[in-house]
């Protein structure tokens, strides 16, 4: 009990902006619950920002503030454990002011020595250029416009097999073959949907029953399904998605490290460890390119071919491509399934009109490429494909700014082709400078709703 004239010490009440509140009354009605939060948070409301905010002394801080530092100290400690700087390591190339760039050399290089060159189709799929027309006419010249005033290199837009309008910008031309980067990931899920119905892998095969190598590996508890969804649950890694370091990515190209050896690596096959809950295959999208790696792998295994050889024979000579395109891969034959694909624009757009015929077919591969282009999982973090909310098998599915019936193959630097169900219009775009990508999808929902 206090003593009478014994006065209880002053208390320090610090708001969320760092000021410090002068002592406040108890609650005459509840004297031993002390301040009130409600007063304390209404103090904090009330308070002036006229005079500079008096700091709180060390010893003044309260057993509350004291928790929150010891919280924020011991959450320090663990993020630097869980996520060392190495995680923040990038391996593609970037702007100055920090977009995504592919120059010229990778854009419309020719691939290295050791990928695999594809044959052609016996008899090139069929593609009719004609002049726009009614409302088209002025879709066509915004189209242009957007084209002289942006970062692109080539850009079509496509009527089922009619390509309506295509624009090239130098040094790119009509022989020129571009790099896919990330569309090349949708390439390993029509292949991986072509081996399924194939009967070479089911929706949940396991990684370990086909790579042994990863058996004992949080990664070789994945199904084809959990990859194809982008949720093995696997650490992340760099953050251009990538997951190989400099010395690693030297080590591939000069054959001295095999993609296999690089999903081996604890970097790439151990389980995130987050810091309320690890996460479990299937459960979680997190946008890594150790999946379609992965899947490219498992292709090797259970179709006996190699990846680049099955895209070709499964994927490429379907789409009916009429120049020989590249396909990426190491030094031992397994392929580079999160993207690597070279093909001229006219054989992307081939590319771009298959996929479409083959998902209003009534038949096992048709019945896949529905799926793979309806949402599957949800994209929740956004760390990746801001503006897309959900994923289908790699493939971008509900787009925020544009029609939310699309579905998009989507590469780093700008390269981009969108779909969508409703008909069969359809946009490829090859860029350098991911920095006008919101103008696009606008664009191209205007392209969409064309009848």
């Amino acid at each position: 009990m206090k003593e009478k004239g014994h006065r209880a010490p002053h208390r320090c009440y610090e708001c969320g902006d760092g000021r410090c509140l002068p002592p406040l009354q108890e609650d005459p009605e509840h004297p031993s619950a002390g301040v009130s939060r409600s007063s304390t948070a209404s103090m904090c409301r009330r308070t002036s920002f006229r005079r500079s905010p008096t700091p709180c002394s060390r010893g003044a801080e309260g057993p509350v503030m004291k928790k929150i530092r010891h919280y924020v100290a011991i959450t320090a400690i663990v993020m630097a454990a869980l996520y060392p700087v190495a995680t923040q390591a990038q391996i593609l190339p970037r702007t100055s002011d920090n977009r995504a760039m592919l120059p010229d050399d990778w854009l419309l290089g020719r691939g290295r020595a050791h990928h695999f060159q594809t044959a052609t189709a016996p008899v090139p799929s069929t593609l009719v250029f004609r002049e726009p027309r009614g409302q088209e006419i002025e879709i066509v010249k915004r189209a242009q416009q957007l084209f002289a005033n942006s970062e692109s290199k080539s850009f079509a837009l496509i009527n089922g097999n009619e390509v309506v309008w295509v624009g090239y910008k130098a040094p790119a031309s009509n022989n020129s073959r571009f790099m896919s980067m990330s569309i090349g990931k949708t390439v390993t899920a029509m292949a991986v949907g072509a081996a399924m119905c194939e009967g070479h892998l089911m929706p949940f095969t396991r990684v370990n029953e086909l790579v042994p190598e990863l058996a004992d590996t949080h990664l070789g508890k994945s199904t084809v399904t959990d990859l194809l969804r982008m949720s093995s649950g696997t650490q992340e890694a760099n953050s251009d998605s990538s997951i190989e370091t400099p010395d690693q990515a030297n080590d591939i190209h000069a054959g001295r490290m095999s993609l296999l050896d690089l999903l081996r690596t604890e970097r790439a096959s151990s389980q995130y460890r987050g810091l309320f809950s690890n996460r479990q295959p299937g459960e979680y999208f997190s946008y890594v390119s150790t999946d379609p790696i992965t899947l490219a792998v498992m292709i090797n295994r259970a179709t006996g071919s190699t990846y680049a050889k099955y895209v070709e024979q499964r994927v490429l000579i379907p789409a009916g491509i009429a120049r020989p395109g590249i396909v990426g891969q190491d030094h031992f034959g397994y392929g580079q399934g999160a993207g690597n694909v070279r093909l001229t624009m006219e054989d992307w757009i081939r590319f771009a009109v298959w996929v479409k015929a083959s998902s209003l077919k009534n038949d096992c591969f048709g019945d896949f490429v529905r799926q793979a282009t309806r949402t599957q999982i949800s994209n929740r973090s956004r760390t990746f494909g801001r503006a897309f909310g959900g994923y289908g098998y790699q493939i971008w599915t509900d787009n925020l700014r544009s029609t939310r019936d699309s579905f998009w193959a989507s590469g780093y630097g700008g390269q981009r082709i969108g779909w969508n169900r409703s008909n069969n219009r359809i946009m490829v775009v090859f860029s350098n400078v991911e920095n006008y990508m919101d103008e696009l999808y606008r664009f191209y929902a205007d392209w969409a709703t064309l009848r």
